[in-house]
C-alpha cells in the first residue's frame, strides 16, 4: 500500500452534513487500505463520486488484525490516506499518533451512540464507523430441521445426541480463543474489563478469572471433553459445511463459504447456560485519517460526503453481509436478511474494548485458550494466570 500524493485543487468549498468545512471539487489521488476482498466494491460504490471530483482511488487490500502496519509505515510517509481498523485498534492509534480527531468531520446524528462509543476515545471521535460485525451460531438445518437453539440445553443435548449416533464428530465449529468464545465466556460469567451498559467503567477491573467464572470453568472442560468444542482448533469450516457438525461459530466473512457450499442454515445469537442470550463480541469497523497524510482534506470530503452515506454503506452490506453502522442503511434491511439477522443478535453483544491495552489481553488471554484447547492447561488455571499476567502488564 504505496501512494504517491497529487496536489489538491479547490474549486470552491461545500458544506458537509455537519456543517464543516470542506473542498467541494479536489482532484487528485486518494489512497485507501481495505480489508482483502473490498477493493473492487469500494471503488464501485465510490466511482461516480471519484468521477465527478476528478479523483483516482487507489484502494489496495492491506489490512487485517491490529493496526496494519501503520506504526511503522505512516510516518515513514508510506501509509494511506484513510485506513480501514476495527474499533478495537483506536485507543491503540490514538496514543501512537497515528490518526486525526474526525469530530467535525462525522454526521454523528447517523450512526447509534453505541456505534460512536466504539470510535470515541478521550472525549473525541477518530473513525466513520461503516458496519458492525460479530460472530452469531449458524445451525446446519440438515442435520437439526427444528431449527436454532433456543437454551443452553437444547444446544448440548442436541450436540451430545448426533456426536452419540455418529452423525456428527464435533458439536460447534470454531476456532478456540477470546474473540470466538466470548460469548461462552461471559455465559460463565467472565469478562475481560468491567463493563456497564456497553460501556467499560473500570479497566483496571479485570474479569478474564472472575469469582463468577471460577466456579464454573469447569463447564468449559467438560465441553471440551464431550467434543462440543472442536479440539483440532482450526479456522477450518469443513466440519460444519460437510455436515458432521450441527452447529458453527461463524461472522460475515463466513457466508460466502457457507452459500457456495450449498448449506442450508439459520442465523440467531448463542444461548447463555444461565438463561438467556450469551453477549459475543461487536466491532465497529471504521475509516481513521492518516495523521501523516498529504490530502486530508480529499480524505475529509470522501469521509463527508461518501463513506457516511446511507448508499454507500448499503452497498458494502449487500456485498459483505454485514450491518450497516449507518441507521438509514440499516432500517432498510430486510429482516430475513443475513446481514439483519446478524445485526439483531449484535445489538445484544457487548462492544470490544478499544483501549490501547487490548494488545496486552489478546496476547495473555488468548494464550491461555491454546493451552487449555492443547491439553496443557485446565481451563480455570489457564485464565488465572492469564489474568495475574495480564494485571502485572497493565500496571507497567
Amino acid at each position: 500500500m504505496k501512494l504517491r500524493h497529487v496536489g489538491v485543487g479547490l474549486l470552491g468549498l461545500s458544506i458537509a452534513l455537519t456543517g464543516a468545512v470542506v473542498p467541494a471539487h479536489a482532484a487528485g489521488t486518494l489512497t485507501i487500505w481495505v480489508n482483502g476482498g473490498e477493493e473492487a466494491t469500494y471503488k464501485a460504490a465510490a466511482a461516480s463520486w471519484a468521477a465527478k471530483n476528478s479523483v483516482t482511488l487507489n484502494i489496495v487490500a492491506k489490512c487485517g488484525l491490529g493496526d496494519c502496519g501503520m506504526a511503522k509505515l505512516a510516518p515513514a510517509g508510506a501509509g494511506p490516506d484513510l485506513v480501514e481498523l476495527t474499533h478495537d485498534n483506536t485507543g491503540s492509534v490514538v496514543a501512537s499518533g497515528l490518526v486525526e480527531s474526525l469530530g467535525s468531520t462525522i454526521n454523528k446524528s447517523a450512526f447509534p451512540a453505541a456505534v460512536l462509543q466504539g470510535v470515541s476515545f478521550k472525549y473525541q471521535t477518530w473513525g466513520i464507523p461503516l458496519s458492525v460485525s460479530n460472530i452469531a451460531l449458524a445451525t446446519n438445518l440438515a442435520l437439526v430441521p427444528a431449527g436454532a437453539p433456543k437454551t443452553w440445553k437444547d444446544l448440548e443435548s442436541t450436540s451430545n445426541s448426533l456426536i452419540a449416533s455418529g452423525k456428527a464428530s464435533v458439536g460447534i465449529v470454531t476456532h478456540l480463543d477470546g474473540y470466538n468464545l466470548q460469548a461462552f465466556f461471559d455465559s460463565i460469567g467472565g469478562y475481560v474489563f468491567e463493563n456497564k451498559s456497553g460501556s467499560y467503567i473500570n479497566t483496571s477491573k479485570v474479569g478474564i478469572y472472575s469469582p463468577a467464572l471460577a466456579k464454573q470453568a469447569s463447564l468449559m472442560d467438560n465441553w471440551l471433553a464431550e467434543k462440543l468444542f472442536d479440539k483440532s482448533n482450526t479456522y477450518d469450516n469443513s466440519a460444519f459445511t460437510n455436515g458432521k457438525a450441527p452447529y458453527a461459530i461463524v461472522g460475515p466473512w463466513s457466508i460466502a463459504g457457507l452459500d457456495k457450499a450449498g448449506m442450508k442454515y439459520d442465523l440467531s445469537g448463542i444461548p447463555s447456560v444461565n438463561g438467556g442470550t450469551a453477549r459475543a463480541f461487536s466491532g465497529v469497523t471504521a475509516l481513521y485519517l492518516n495523521h501523516f497524510s498529504k490530502q486530508k482534506l480529499l480524505a475529509k470530503q470522501f469521509l463527508s460526503e461518501v463513506a457516511q452515506t446511507a448508499d454507500f454503506q448499503k452497498t458494502l452490506s449487500a456485498k459483505f453481509s454485514n450491518y450497516p453502522a449507518n441507521k438509514e442503511a440499516a432500517a432498510s434491511l430486510d429482516s430475513t436478511s443475513v446481514g439483519a439477522k446478524f445485526g439483531a443478535y449484535g445489538a445484544l453483544c457487548i462492544p470490544m474494548p478499544n483501549i490501547a491495552a487490548m494488545n496486552s489481553v489478546w496476547t495473555y488471554w488468548n494464550n491461555a485458550f491454546a493451552d487449555w484447547a492443547a491439553g496443557k492447561s485446565k481451563f480455570g488455571p489457564a485464565m488465572q494466570t492469564a489474568a495475574s499476567n495480564l494485571k502485572t502488564a497493565l500496571k507497567g
